[in-house]
């Protein structure tokens, strides 16, 4: 199950997938050297997808399930688990959630709305 600050916020059917920025590094060359030099600069963090379904029993519910998601979009950092139960501290959350162009959907036990989100992991 995936976690951000200890609370599953993120619905049903979620699917995670976790992307690294590519490293800083300095390349050089040198007249009447072969080859390049290679200097490492760090890591430069990384991103989290996160795609999901979040649920409510009315439409009601199913807001406040957004609002909820959405209200971690105050530039603290939090720890994230993922799926595999790797824990990624200084995760932020900057309100990239983009919820289907079809809006909510009914379903037998309530409304659903499938969205996408994108996390970012500073270190």
């Amino acid at each position: 199950m995936i976690t951000y600050d200890g609370n599953n916020i993120f619905g049903a059917a979620v699917q995670f997938q976790h992307v690294a920025h590519p490293n800083a590094q300095q390349v050089n060359t040198f007249f009447g050297v072969n080859g390049t030099q290679s200097l490492f600069g760090g890591q430069r963090g990384r991103i989290f997808l996160i795609r999901g379904i979040l649920l409510g029993a009315s439409l009601d519910e199913l807001n406040a399930a957004e609002a909820t998601l959405r209200s971690y979009a105050d530039g603290e950092a939090r720890i994230l688990v993922d799926p595999r139960g790797r824990t990624w501290p200084n995760v932020i959350f900057r309100g990239e959630f983009h919820s289907d162009a079809q809006g909510p959907l009914r379903t037998v036990r309530g409304w659903a709305l499938p969205y996408r989100a994108v996390f970012h992991g500073l270190s």
